[in-house]
């Protein structure tokens, strides 16, 4: 029996307020329409299944972020990885024939990296997740993050007030940057027309699933 091909891995990153979740959200709807069976992956996957979620110690979100503030970079990031591993088992599960990633472990690798993390050892740590086919990069800057960003948490804000946010999201920006460089990453102006951004991405999706 031949085995089910794996799905085409799709990753959409950027720093906090970048626009990811509503882009993957209008991704998965196209795609979906146009009959492609697509699934999401993302960081609170594994508290909203019923089956995970019934078994973790934490309430909700806020429970979560509070474990989060008491953690190192370290701890932390081994935490989240491990969020993302079994939001990306769950996903994988389906056997998609696309498979949209939400930050995926690149987010929280700057993220951490700003909290003062070792870069060497947070990126030993990312070696068992899948490389995507394609990345794409929503670029925002820090001042237009903190106008969209009417919530933000106390992790993406460095544990500081608004000034303190501008200046953790420069140090996580910078290394998507590197990352972005190093990996060859699709860049996007994530303050263009939403639905503009969406028809770029589908159709470079859309003609990778071709080949």
């Amino acid at each position: 029996m031949t085995p089910p091909e794996p799905p085409l891995l799709v990753c959409v990153a950027g720093g906090d307020a970048s626009g990811k979740s509503t882009q993957i959200d209008a991704l998965t709807a196209a795609l979906t329409k146009a009959g492609v069976d697509t699934a999401t992956a993302g960081i609170w996957d594994a508290l909203a299944d019923p089956v995970l979620g019934a078994r973790l110690p934490f309430a909700d979100r806020v429970a979560v972020l509070a474990y989060l503030s008491v953690l190192g970079p370290n701890a932390r990031a081994h935490f989240l990885f491990h969020a993302l591993h079994a939001g990306l088992d769950l996903a994988l599960a389906r056997k998609p024939r696309i498979l949209l990633l939400n930050a995926y472990w690149y987010k929280y690798f700057a993220t951490e990296i700003a909290h003062g993390g070792d870069p060497a050892t947070l990126r030993a740590a990312t070696a068992a997740f899948p490389p995507p086919a394609l990345t794409f990069h929503l670029r925002v800057t820090p001042e237009t993050a903190l106008a969209r960003r009417t919530d933000r948490s106390d992790y993406e804000s460095g544990y500081g007030d608004a000034a303190r946010f501008l200046e953790f999201q420069r140090r996580s920006h910078a290394e998507l940057d590197r990352l972005g460089t190093e990996l060859g990453w699709i860049e996007l102006d994530a303050t263009a027309a939403p639905a503009a951004l969406t028809r770029t991405m589908l159709d470079a999706v859309t003609a990778a699933a071709r080949r």
